[in-house]
């Protein structure tokens, strides 16, 4: 006979494994060192606790698993082709980190993922007010890892308005959408405010969907003029026209083949991936590939220091060939199409929500490289595990439209 104390603990590491993954979606946009202590304890746990083993028994496939095993794939055997490719344990990385998103998909399965989102949105704003707030000393570790680059800041802020405009369309207590309602109007005055233009341009494109979570059907009208007026009021902010003009001033000197400039470093980037892709389309150049074709032409001490294109989809093709620019679509076709189809749903929502969110950012950002950015990526990937409780059983999945 099984005690009631043994049937307990499961359910005690299942509950510690859900406060263990809170808490790191918690420190993601504050502490990598926290961040990855904190999933391996979830990990841990999540195993310990049986919920492992339970969600592989329940494994239900949904259509982004083959592109990502692809991917994942894809790093070890470049290295093989590329053998005298340098670093090769800084490149690995890019295999591994797959397992975050393993791991996350089988617990958001089990688990329920609101918590995590919401503790992902009170670290963004944690980190957010350390940004703006001229006092530095009350924060006890070292600088928020989204302050790490304006580019990565302004991604999570970008990110923070999209999910609480979610988070607004399905709550009903009119005290917690306040809440939702006054952290979207912070980070949006953030986006204006701040120098990274990758999140700001990402909410501009995503108004219509984000103003619509926050309306009913009923009041198309209303969410149109509030998505002109939030266009406006982005455009005129006097951060936001400086960029304007830095950006037409980029393009000045780019007629005079003056490239030492944010445009065009960036069309210089691409430039030299596209190439490398031309030159080996099958296999790519492998990890070392761009950078060596980016340093054979004279650079300043700027320029010298890229090592990848700035582009996701230029970022595989050059690294790893047409497999590689091919798996990246099909993962990103597989999360929209998943998301989509269950968009009405809160879980739904957050999955094309990030499909979105990703497929942007990739046009101006790796957002595969660097490890917080990696890392948010792999955990917003895993998420999609919590649609596997919106599904039939599975004998049903072939009927199912997920």
């Amino acid at each position: 006979m099984t005690s009631d104390g043994d049937q307990g603990q499961p359910l005690k590491l299942l509950h510690a494994t859900q406060v263990a993954y809170t808490a790191a979606f918690f420190f993601l946009p504050l502490s990598k060192a926290f961040l990855f202590i904190l999933l391996a304890v979830a990990f841990m746990l999540f195993v310990a606790g049986g919920g492992f083993a339970r969600a592989l028994r329940a494994w239900r496939s949904l259509p982004w698993t083959v592109p990502a095993a692809i991917l994942a794939a894809l790093p070890v055997l470049s290295m093989l082709v590329h053998p005298s490719s340098a670093k090769p344990v800084v490149h690995a990385e890019s295999s591994y980190y797959w397992i975050i998103a393993v791991m996350t998909f089988l617990a958001a399965s089990q688990l329920r993922i609101l918590p995590w989102l919401r503790a992902l949105l009170a670290g963004t704003l944690v980190g957010f007010l350390y940004a703006v707030l001229p006092y530095k000393g009350w924060w006890p570790l070292d600088p928020p890892s989204l302050i790490a680059n304006y580019i990565l800041h302004s991604q999570f802020l970008a990110i923070g308005v999209v999910l609480l405009s979610i988070l607004y369309k399905h709550e009903t207590s009119k005290r917690i959408r306040l809440a939702y309602a006054v952290g979207m109007v912070l980070f949006f005055a953030g986006l204006s405010s701040g120098m990274g233009r990758t999140g700001m341009w990402v909410v501009l494109v995503l108004l219509p969907f984000i103003i619509t979570n926050l309306f009913t059907k009923q009041n198309r009208a209303k969410a149109a003029l509030l998505c002109v007026l939030a266009c406006a009021a982005l455009l005129m902010a006097p951060t936001v026209q400086k960029r304007i003009k830095d950006a037409a001033s980029d393009m000045q000197l780019l007629q005079q083949n003056v490239t030492q400039t944010s445009l065009g470093y960036r069309l210089e980037m691409w430039k030299t991936a596209w190439g490398v892709f031309r030159a080996h389309p099958l296999v790519g150049g492998g990890p070392a590939g761009f950078e060596a074709a980016w340093t054979s032409q004279p650079r300043g001490a700027e320029g010298k220091a890229f090592v990848e294109p700035h582009n996701a989809f230029l970022f595989y093709a050059s690294f790893y060939g047409i497999f590689g620019l091919l798996a990246l679509l099909w993962l990103y076709a597989a999360v929209f199409w998943t998301g989509w189809q269950r968009r009405h749903s809160f879980e739904g929502g957050v999955v094309l929500a990030f499909a979105l969110m990703l497929i942007l950012f990739s046009f101006t950002n790796t957002v595969f490289m660097g490890s917080v950015s990696r890392a948010w990526v792999m955990l917003f990937l895993g998420l999609q595990g919590a649609l596997l409780a919106q599904l039939p059983p599975a004998r049903n999945l072939k009927a199912s439209p997920a």
